[in-house]
């Protein structure tokens, strides 16, 4: 049975909720901290929201990588 909040669940939700069942069901070590730390940051991105401020950042990155490497 669904409750509402399954519904609602974002697409990074959903990938990161999938990144930690997969995480779980491996012995402790270097792929089970990937797939946590993967999730961690997924997570993130959905409380922040992906594409907020999305230009502005761009604009941004596009700055420093011109004044880093001109050309």
């Amino acid at each position: 049975m669904k409750n509402s909040s399954d519904e609602a669940m974002t697409p990074l939700k959903q990938h990161a909720v999938d990144a930690l069942r997969r995480a779980r069901k491996l012995p402790v070590g270097p792929h089970r901290n990937d797939l946590r730390q993967l999730a961690m940051g997924l997570r993130r991105l959905d409380r922040e929201g992906i594409g907020r401020n999305f230009h502005h950042r761009e604009a941004g990155l596009q700055g420093i990588a011109e004044t880093r490497y001109p050309g």
